[in-house]
C-alpha cells in the first residue's frame, strides 16, 4: 500500500481525470445549506489540468441566500 504522497505523476493526474470525469457527468442533487436551510443550486463551473487539452463542466452548489451572486462584465458572477 502507498502512502499518500508518493503517487508518480502519470498515476496523480489519472486519478484527477478520473474524478473530474465522474463529476462532470453526476446528477445534481436537491440539497439544503447547512446553515440557513435554503436549497442550494448550481453554478456551471469549468476545470482544466495543465497541459491536459480537455476540460470539464461541473455543477459547483451554492447558497443564493448566504451567498448570493451579482452580475459583472463578461457574463462572471461573483458573491
Amino acid at each position: 500500500m502507498r502512502t499518500p504522497g508518493t503517487e508518480r505523476p502519470g498515476e496523480l493526474v489519472a486519478s484527477l481525470k478520473q474524478f473530474l470525469n465522474a463529476q462532470s457527468v453526476a446528477p445534481t442533487k436537491t440539497v439544503h445549506c447547512a446553515e440557513c436551510g435554503s436549497v442550494l443550486r448550481y453554478l456551471p463551473t469549468q476545470f482544466w489540468l495543465e497541459g491536459c487539452e480537455e476540460g470539464w463542466n461541473i455543477p459547483l452548489p451554492y447558497c443564493p441566500d448566504c451567498h448570493p451572486l451579482f452580475p459583472v462584465s463578461g457574463g462572471t458572477f461573483i458573491s
